[in-house]
């Protein structure tokens, strides 16, 4: 494994027209870049195009999938009309020692297994240099579609919003900039007290069945199930949830189809809603993210090698 990008080569497996912009990118400062299952590269990029997963993994120091990961039956999402690939049960044992695979998120057996192999896994999706600059077009697209599902504006009607995290408090933000009357519910007394500076009503979490009723839209952001059945019951009609955590996301969708509720899970939005701002998000960051983990891997301080402001 060597120190930096420059003599590094990169597999680009999977990924939407946000992996496009990661990929001009990387030409400017990998060795070499090939993809896989990622539609819509310019042919002017002069990039290599693999047929298979054993044609693109061959001789990468580098393997980068999309900030969507790999689910835990190794399913990558793609912009092809097939939407996704499925790796193959022999795919660690195709990479060699040292091999670089960064990822927004991976399976937890991955990390084992890699360490096993003396493979390195990054995994970007949460890390702040992605995460904050991520949740903005994420709340756009939220209330995007808050504004298409419910009869009445946002503004001067409540909205919640169940934790406080980095898409929440943008969220909370861009709803109290509107005129929303919101409300954060969550577990952490400091993440309270922090939308309560903001401007936010609050109440904890667990007392969400007795205060949902008003409100016209909830935006989940909680990877756990926090609107169940019994908190569903008490859902205005016509009001819409939008679920932004990560799949199955927090919301009890069976239960919101039996009460007639409008509930979606939203991921990818900022793919879908600013796929410009959000490749440019991902190119800015990404490359000096897999720079740096080159680095560290053969005990190197990251200014050994260049790095992009």
């Amino acid at each position: 494994m060597t120190g930096c990008l420059a003599e590094t080569g990169v597999a680009v497996i999977g990924g939407d027209k946000r992996q496009i912009r990661v990929v001009e990118e990387l030409l400017n400062r990998a060795a070499w870049v090939r993809t896989y299952a990622l539609l819509g590269v310019p042919a002017k990029f002069g990039v290599q195009q693999a047929e298979d997963e054993e044609a693109a993994v061959t001789g990468a120091g580098v393997l980068l999938f999309p900030i969507s990961g790999v689910s835990s039956d190794g399913t990558v999402r793609t912009g092809e009309p097939s939407g996704k690939i499925r790796l193959s049960p022999d795919f660690f044992h195709r990479l060699e020692p040292g091999t670089l695979i960064a990822a927004g998120k991976t399976p937890e057996i991955w990390l084992k297994t890699a360490a096993d192999l003396g493979i390195r896994i990054l995994e970007y999706a949460e890390l702040d240099e992605v995460a904050v600059p991520n949740a903005i077009p994420t709340a756009e697209g939220a209330i995007q579609l808050a504004i298409q599902a419910v009869p009445v504006t946002l503004h001067n009607n409540p909205c919640l919003v169940t934790g406080f995290g980095r898409v929440s408090q943008a969220l909370a933000r861009m709803l109290l900039g509107i005129g929303a009357k919101v409300f954060v519910a969550a577990r952490n007394p400091r993440q309270l007290e922090a939308a309560a500076k903001l401007g936010c009503q609050t109440l904890p979490l667990g007392d969400l069945a007795a205060n949902i009723g008003p409100m016209w839209v909830i935006f989940n952001t909680v990877p756990a199930l926090v609107l169940t059945r019994e908190i569903l019951k008490n859902v205005r009609s016509g009001a819409a949830i939008i679920d932004l955590a990560s799949a199955p996301g927090g919301t009890d969708f069976a239960a919101a189809r039996e009460f007639g509720i409008n509930a979606v899970l939203a991921l990818g939005l900022p793919g879908k809603v600013a796929p410009l701002t959000a490749g440019e998000i991902l190119a800015s960051t990404i490359p000096n993210l897999i720079e740096r983990e080159l680095s560290r891997w053969v005990g190197m301080e990251a200014k050994t090698c260049k790095l992009n402001p």
